[in-house]
């Protein structure tokens, strides 16, 4: 390495000596003899950098951001229930993003919708944990909540200066950084109108590149009308893996720039800056007991629940709409209700032991 870096500054030297010789008509030779030199730079730095600083610390780097995709379809296949339309999409817009992210001209803009419980807050985290090598708590994954980050109207113009402030940070530490906002219908409206010349193509200048990062926005904004469109399509007889994200992405739109929260009146919307519109559907009885042979299967690593105490949670862990199809909650309180159910389970087969 020491003499690597001995040559290296012997050719440096012997390149500004040449600059200064040379005539002044040789200013396109000057010129990629600059480029040259700034790429060996770079090269070298970099080279340096891998092994020493980024042996200890995270480095916007593709050992710590992976991008591991074909992890991202068998984590979503294998825990992902009842949404086959976020499935397919997800992988395919994030597995596009990345295979072209050199020459990216805009960030990736995604926008999730449904009733709590769908799985929205479940794929984002399964989204972190495939792109990156610690998961949602690398340094490069920023997550926002509507109640705890913007929970002031009033406050709406100081969060957007916040906002774009720490965009730019962000950007600036790793330009493929991950945005999470989470709880949008709880955020004041107007908030992102001024991150959407962030958002749009193009979006760069000489300090920042945002062009290769991801914005996801969950919002429980258009529950109930993606249940009611799911309801009359199910009525004319398709069935539910038949759907396509077109019966569900222009209601989706159209109920998130009308209804409250972030979203409302939005310039991102009406910049048409979000790349999807994603529909998560209400999740029926059947979606709901893979939830819990889920979540028993990571207390006890098997998935053979006895039927009696499997209808004893979905019970207790579920309520169904007008419908009586739909989940209200979907698998929402699922894993604390396994976990309740299955610690009685244990404390009176350990009293039947000791009597």
């Amino acid at each position: 390495m020491r003499l690597k870096a001995l040559w290296f500054r012997k050719i440096l030297s012997w390149c500004l000596c040449l600059s200064i010789l040379v005539e002044p008509c040789c200013a396109f030779d000057l010129e990629e003899l600059k480029n040259n030199i700034q790429s060996g730079v770079k090269v070298a730095f970099e080279a340096t950098r891998d092994h020493t600083l980024c042996q200890y610390y995270e480095c916007c780097t593709p050992h710590y951001i992976p991008a591991d995709i074909n992890a991202l379809r068998n984590s979503l296949e294998a825990n992902l229930f009842g949404q086959h339309i976020a499935k397919k999409l997800v992988v395919d817009a994030i597995g596009g993003h990345f295979q072209q992210i050199h020459k990216s001209e805009k960030p990736l803009v995604i926008s999730f919708h449904g009733a709590p419980g769908t799985g929205k807050n479940y794929i984002a985290e399964h989204i972190a944990n495939a792109l990156f090598k610690k998961g949602s708590h690398s340094d490069f994954v920023h997550k926002y909540l509507g109640r705890i980050d913007f929970p002031l109207e009033s406050k709406v113009n100081e969060y957007k200066f916040r906002l774009v402030e720490d965009i730019k940070r962000a950007t600036a530490k790793c330009s493929t950084s991950l945005f999470i906002f989470d709880e949008v219908e709880k955020m004041p409206p107007g908030l992102f109108d001024t991150i959407v010349s962030l958002l749009d193509n193009h979006a760069y200048t000489r300090e920042h590149n945002f062009r290769q990062s991801i914005f996801i926005f969950l919002s429980n904004v258009a529950g109930p009308e993606i249940a009611n469109q799911l309801k009359f399509i199910l009525d004319k007889g398709t069935w539910r893996e038949s759907t396509e994200l077109h019966d569900f992405e222009r209601t989706l739109e159209i109920s998130a720039y009308n209804l409250e929260g972030g979203l409302y009146r939005s310039e991102m919307i009406e910049s048409h800056v979000v790349d999807h519109f994603v529909p998560f559907l209400p999740l029926e009885k059947r979606h709901v007991e893979n939830c819990i042979i889920r979540e028993y299967h990571k207390l006890t690593g098997s998935t053979n629940i006895d039927e009696a105490l499997l209808k004893d949670i979905l019970r207790e862990a579920v309520t169904f709409d007008q419908t009586g199809i739909f989940s209200n909650n979907g698998c929402k309180r699922v894993s604390k209700k396994v976990e309740s159910f299955y610690y009685n389970r244990l404390r009176k087969a350990h009293r039947n032991e000791e009597l």
